[in-house]
């Protein structure tokens, strides 16, 4: 990025403008007047909101809660979980370009959040700190390690938003995938690798901060967090030829001598929410409302 002198009357669009053609929100669906990118992340995108519905302490809002972010490209999840009413956020992007551009939109949409430049594994690594929420929202797919990522994250909450590609053999478009097995504290694991082949330094790269990312199928990261004590949700399951099957989950630290058939046999008021969509999972109905309730984890 080259610097320049504005010579305009101060205004969003000139600081949008350093970034000009490189956006992908489209910050005038918020902020009228501007021109920026295509995407209509900042309301339509209810990912956010679907992690409010099913995480939140005060179920449909952040109220109350510490959230990391990992990844965030531009701040546009940054900016409704603000809005969903987060105590707090930290925010961690390694692409120092989409870093610079969370900044600009924080700044034109005035909402609260502190981002942090630097890798996210190594982030949460560095810190105590326990979150309320851990939302993970396009990076599982570009670790080079995914296990890593999953073990950090599960360490530091009880409460993970997932969204991801994963690993399909009959998906017959995208990269060309390379099967290793790898071992990770004893555990062998597939990873199904690809290389990015792009420069990862070059303006027009969106990806992880290694030259490869591996992949792993969905089963397998159901059991990985399943390992790590948590149980994993999968909301949305779309199976796209286009840009890869992704899944949209969260997932919950299952506490000691919960048991989901039992619970919900014992409540028979939980197993008619859950069959009617009202909530996910008894375990999701327990941590929202049961707990506070008295009632029994089984």
């Amino acid at each position: 990025m080259k610097p320049t002198l504005e010579m305009r009357t101060p205004s969003a669009q000139n600081a949008i403008d350093i970034f000009e053609g490189r956006w992908l929100t489209r910050i005038e669906e918020i902020y009228p007047g501007v021109r920026s990118g295509p995407g209509n992340y900042l309301k339509e995108d209810t990912r956010p909101q679907l992690a409010a519905r099913h995480l939140g302490i005060a179920r449909g809002s952040f109220h109350g809660m510490k959230v990391l972010e990992l990844g965030p490209m531009e701040g546009m999840h940054t900016y409704q979980i603000d809005k969903l009413g987060a105590d707090k956020i930290v925010s961690v992007e390694a692409n120092s370009e989409a870093y610079l551009r969370c900044l600009v939109m924080k700044e034109i949409l005035q909402y609260k959040a502190h981002f942090l430049l630097g890798d996210a594994v190594k982030y949460v690594d560095s810190t105590d700190e326990r979150w309320d929420l851990i939302f993970c929202s396009g990076i599982l797919y570009h670790m080079q390690d995914p296990y890593q990522l999953i073990k950090s994250i599960t360490a530091h909450t009880d409460r993970i938003f997932l969204w991801t590609h994963y690993y399909d053999p009959l998906l017959p478009k995208g990269p060309n995938f390379r099967k290793i097995t790898v071992i990770r504290d004893g555990m062998p694991l597939e990873y199904y690798e690809h290389a990015y082949n792009i420069d990862i330094s070059s303006e027009a790269f969106w990806g992880g901060n290694k030259p490869t990312a591996c992949w792993m199928t969905k089963e397998a990261i159901i059991e990985l967090f399943k390992n790590f004590g948590f149980q994993l949700t999968i909301h949305n399951d779309v199976r796209t030829w286009d840009i890869g099957h992704h899944i949209t989950a969260t997932a919950i630290r299952v506490p000691d001598g919960f048991e989901e058939q039992v619970y919900l046999q014992t409540n028979e008021d939980v197993r008619a929410a859950v069959a009617n969509g009202q909530f996910a999972s008894g375990l999701h109905h327990w941590v929202q409302y049961g707990k506070d309730a008295g009632r029994s984890l089984r």
